[in-house]
């Protein structure tokens, strides 16, 4: 028996190229996908001065009252938070501060 070979019984399983390879690329897809879902900060606009210009609008046509502004104002705090609480690496930041590249939160 020549020293390259190995002995009866002693047979050991490395990976060749192609298998370290793909083991690779899975471990480092996911571990961008974990940094991306669960640690990098994501933007989210919120458009308050456009809600305020629509409650405004519907104060002034007498559609709503101020009690009924307070109840909205109170569900767009609720909405934020619900969704803040669901998404812990999201940003709120007002439509007017953010240039491009959010994901929008609609108001209603």
């Amino acid at each position: 028996m020549s020293e390259s070979e190995p002995a009866p019984g002693n047979t050991r399983l490395t990976p060749g190229y192609i298998e370290v390879i793909v083991i690779v690329l899975i471990i480092v897809t996911g571990a961008f996908y974990g940094y991306d879902r669960y640690f990098a900060q994501k933007i989210k606009i919120v458009d308050m001065s456009g809600y305020f210009r629509q409650q405004k609008a519907l104060m002034a046509a007498g559609e709503i009252t101020e009690a009924d502004f307070r109840v909205n104002l109170n569900q767009v705090d609720t909405l934020i938070s619900q969704d803040a609480d669901l998404h812990k690496n999201q940003i709120y930041i007002l439509k007017e501060v953010v240039l491009k590249n959010g994901n929008e939160l609609t108001l209603k």
